[in-house]
């Protein structure tokens, strides 16, 4: 009986720790599966650790889209069960073709394990308004500028 108690007790206190690990990763949406060249693409990735500093993903080259704008947001909170930090990066994308375009997996590096997100295939449809000439020599990636309100 001594020992069933004691495992209990075992399991009781294990269970915040494995609560914690099992929350531990990352996990990439997008808000269509098919769109027009007129529409963006919201990309959001969430990473989710017991780590007290803010982690980064490794982004893949979005080479189908131009990155747009982008966002980021972390929060960090302590309870009973121990340190849970969530951080969201939006990336709010264009397209630059017509077609199955494909969104290559994110990854994060945490404690020593790397997880990765799911890949994506978006449809892109032409829109009604024609796509703007890109400058020759360009990525589509380069710095907008930003305004500061």
């Amino acid at each position: 009986m001594k020992r069933a108690a004691g495992l209990l007790t075992v399991l009781f206190l294990l269970l915040p720790a494995l609560d914690t690990f099992a929350e531990t990763g990352i996990k990439a949406e997008v808000d269509k599966a098919s769109m027009t060249t007129d529409d963006h693409l919201t990309y959001k990735i969430i990473i989710t650790s017991s780590e007290q500093n803010t982690l980064y993903p490794q982004l893949p080259a979005f080479k189908d889209f131009n990155v747009f704008s982008q966002a980021q947001s972390s929060s960090l909170t302590f309870d009973k069960q121990g340190i849970k930090n969530t951080s969201v990066f939006i990336y709010v994308l264009l397209p630059k073709n017509t077609g199955k375009l494909k969104i290559e997996p994110s990854q994060v590096k945490i404690k020593d394990k790397s997880y990765s997100t799911e890949a994506f295939e978006i449809e892109v449809a032409q829109g009604k308004a024609k796509a703007p000439p890109q400058k020759e020599g360009t990525t589509g990636q380069e710095q907008l500028p930003q305004y500061i309100l």
